[in-house]
C-alpha cells in the first residue's frame, strides 16, 4: 500500500509540474483551454486522499 501511495505522490509531483508549465502557457495564449484553477483543485483533493491513506495505513 505505501508503494502506490509513494507512487501516487510522484504523479502528483509531474502532474503540478505539467499545470505550472501549461498555465504558464495559458497566460501567453487564453485559446489553450487549461483551467488551471480546476487543475489545482484536483491536485488539492489527490493530496488530501493521499493524506487520508496515509493516515489508515499507519504511515
Amino acid at each position: 500500500m505505501m508503494q502506490a501511495i509513494r507512487a501516487l505522490e510522484r504523479a502528483i509531483d509531474r502532474f503540478e509540474q505539467d499545470v505550472d508549465g501549461l498555465s504558464s502557457a495559458a497566460s501567453y495564449d487564453p485559446s489553450s483551454g487549461v483551467d488551471a484553477a480546476a487543475a489545482r483543485s484536483a491536485l488539492r483533493s489527490l493530496d488530501s486522499l493521499i493524506t487520508e491513506l496515509k493516515g489508515q495505513n499507519g504511515g
